[in-house]
């Protein structure tokens, strides 16, 4: 089953939050144990939970609807999902059509989160302790779709689907502002086109280089944050089409395949201009899978069931899955 991108994006919704385990039936060898892998189950207002995030200062996990931007947090101890603020003011909408307006997400480990405002064409700033947004970032107005976003110590970086741009906004001061593109990708390796183009997007922990993948194409490349120099990462025959959220841990970097709900992880050369697949797995408890975040020794990944959004017919509750790391040596 697969949708058109542009059905899942332009395209509605929830249960008892409660945590389980569920039996997995894992389709390679070397897959873990039915008992290694939680669900966490998500409250109704968290409908089509598309990005996900772990705050380094805490281990909290959040997640967003990708219907209204409520955001949901669970706490990292006894794991029950709580709504901690509607930054858009938009629980109570139920549109016949919804569209996007809250994708990827960061925590910054000071209290903030940094969301990608999808069809909006925005940014947002959300205070975790309050819920209010802090700040709006805004672009040109026009076709958008502000997909995923990625923390360096000084910016965040955007991804834009349909515009083939690359957006920063400074995190410091937040306050509201207009941006215009950080860089163009206009005569580049990054070629855009009418499909799905960048979607997931990873910052190296010192700041230098940005990976990103481009959806439908399925290719990694590599951003030097400081020359904007473009490079395409040698992925071999490893397929990434789909690739949609981005988690790097170390040197390892798990690509969330979406179409095929599966996860990659790849192994980065030093320089992240190679990549050597690891292993490829795929696991029943995947819905339409989008984002992913590492916390400790486990990957979060957020079963958004964009797919089901246009007929309204999602599997409930809504979820994030917990699959351990180890699961991928």
């Amino acid at each position: 089953m697969r949708d058109s991108w542009r059905d899942i994006w332009m395209t509605t919704a929830g249960s008892v939050a409660f945590i389980g385990l569920l039996a997995g039936a894992p389709a390679q060898a070397r897959e873990p144990s039915t008992s290694s892998i939680a669900v966490l189950a998500l409250p109704e207002a968290a409908a089509y939970p598309e990005g996900v995030t772990v705050d380094p200062a805490t281990g909290a996990i959040y997640t967003t609807s990708a219907n209204t931007g409520v955001v949901v947090s669970v706490d990292p101890e006894n794991r029950v999902p709580i709504v901690i603020g509607d930054p858009l003011d938009m629980a109570d909408a139920r549109p016949a059509t919804p569209v996007s307006v809250a994708l990827g997400l960061k925590a910054d480990g000071e209290g903030r989160l940094w969301v990608a405002g999808a069809r909006t064409g925005s940014m947002h700033v959300v205070d975790i302790a309050t819920g209010r947004r802090l700040a709006r970032f805004t672009t040109p107005e026009g076709a958008a779709l502000i997909n995923d976003v990625a923390l360096t110590t000084d910016a965040a970086y955007f991804t834009d689907t349909v515009r083939p741009v690359l957006w920063r906004a400074p995190r410091d001061p937040i306050a509201d502002q207009a941006l215009q593109p950080w860089l163009s990708f206009e005569g580049t390796a990054i070629r855009y086109g009418e499909d799905a183009n960048l979607n997931g997007i990873a910052a190296t922990p010192d700041g230098r280089y940005l990976l990103v993948v481009q959806m439908k194409a399925g290719k990694l490349f590599r951003i030097d944050t400081s020359t904007r120099e473009i490079t395409v990462i040698d992925t071999g025959d490893s397929a990434l089409d789909g690739g949609d959220g981005l988690a790097l841990h170390g040197q390892r970097l798990f690509v969330v395949r979406q179409w095929s709900e599966e996860i990659v992880a790849l192994d980065l050369s030093s320089d992240f201009t190679t990549a050597t697949e690891a292993k490829r797995l795929t696991f029943a408890e995947l819905a339409w899978p989008a984002t992913a975040a590492v916390r400790g020794d486990r990957l979060i990944v957020a079963n958004s069931q964009l797919n089901r959004r246009g007929s309204g017919d999602p599997v409930l509750p809504f979820s994030l899955v917990s699959i351990p790391l180890s699961a991928f040596d």
